[in-house]
């Protein structure tokens, strides 16, 4: 039996972690620096922690996490959300199995201008320009724009025609544009010890909140997404989660618009093998259900969507009938969100993840 710390417990991916790990036999310890995480309410959740917000008190937040890896006998730590840079930042201080990559490859995966500049040929990302150097305004709504580091997609403006003055000086050196690439957009969510691949998921995210987040996560396979991904991680020897969104334009050639070196929600696909693929030594493996969903943000959001049938039948991400109580308590979770939203004026999405967000080294 391995103690699991997981971290980042207020992301649907940390439940899916909770169950797993739980129904293997495992004790899991979680810990987030919100009151109230939806994973906390599992009954596969031996204690939960409420710790230090890393993006602002780094000191502490590492302090606690050390404090909790002796007290509770940790030997794996697995990150789920933006946490994980702060984890990277200082795995060399946890006395245990850190399921993160070096700090210095996961900057250069996040941001997305040393993204290009770094791995553009090997998996064929779409040429990007920092604002600062960027001169094909008359052209503009063939780029999309987006800040080096962002999430969601809650930036993002594509499709529009914009000059120079649109962006303040002072941001340009914060923001790139990138070539549009039309085509269907496939995400990409695997799971790597020091190059060897553990799991591997691939969906389309055919409903999301906004234009950024996907709450349906339809199954789907692309051998030539597969084989980049691969041979990219078993280059870089990476260690962790590691995520893309890929455009496959007219020709079926993939394109790779960003990468999140972090969970994603395609960790739901591979559902009940989620503590295999961490803790055993065996082949890849792939996608386990058809397709997922967050059935209760799809209900807000795309009400109508429910008269699919595929959208009835996929699996709820949240709800489990033996574990019932995080599909209950999750209201109290967007409670919890909503204040954060509210009474700090930003959006939904940004107040998710405002305490843990990495924006760089400068942070």
């Amino acid at each position: 039996m391995a103690n699991i710390l997981i971290t980042g417990a207020r992301a649907p991916i940390a439940l899916e972690f909770v169950r797993n790990f739980y129904k293997e036999s495992h004790r899991v310890i979680l810990a987030d620096s919100l009151h109230f995480p939806i994973s906390r309410w599992s009954k596969g959740t031996s204690k939960y922690y409420k710790i230090p917000p890393p993006k602002t008190e780094i000191i502490a937040f590492v302090h606690k996490i050390n404090e909790i890896i002796a007290t509770e006998k940790i030997t794996h730590i697995i990150p789920t959300s933006e946490e994980t840079f702060y984890i990277s930042l200082y795995k060399l201080e946890f006395n245990c199995k850190v399921w993160t990559s070096a700090i210095d490859l996961l900057n250069s995966l996040h941001n997305k201008f040393i993204f290009y500049k770094s791995y553009g040929d090997e998996l064929s990302v779409p040429k990007s320009v920092l604002l600062t150097d960027f001169d094909d305004w008359d052209q503009s709504e063939n780029y999309v724009f987006k800040p080096i580091y962002s999430r969601f997609a809650s930036q993002t403006i594509i499709g529009n025609h914009l000059n120079s003055s649109y962006f303040r000086d002072s941001e340009k050196s914060k923001w790139i544009a990138q070539q549009f690439t039309k085509g269907k957009e496939i995400c990409v969510y695997s799971i790597w010890d020091n190059g060897l691949l553990k799991a591997y998921s691939s969906y389309i995210p055919l409903y999301r909140v906004g234009q950024g987040a996907g709450v349906f996560f339809k199954s789907v396979e692309h051998k030539k997404i597969f084989n980049s991904v691969r041979n990219f991680g078993e280059k870089m020897k990476y260690t962790g989660q590691l995520s893309f969104d890929v455009i496959i334009d007219q020709f079926d050639s993939p394109h790779f618009i960003e990468c999140n070196p972090r969970g994603t929600s395609g960790a739901h696909l591979i559902s009940d093998k989620i503590a295999q693929s961490f803790l055993a030594n065996h082949e890849t493996i792939f996608n386990q259900n058809k397709n997922s969903s967050l059935k209760t943000v799809m209900a807000i959001a795309h009400p109508f969507a429910f008269l699919k049938k595929e959208i009835r039948k996929s699996k709820d991400a949240v709800y489990a009938s033996n574990d019932k109580w995080p599909f209950f308590m999750q209201a109290l979770s967007l409670l919890e969100i909503a204040y954060i939203k509210f009474f700090k004026n930003m959006t939904w999405l940004a107040a998710t993840t405002r305490d843990i967000e990495w924006n760089g080294y400068e942070d």
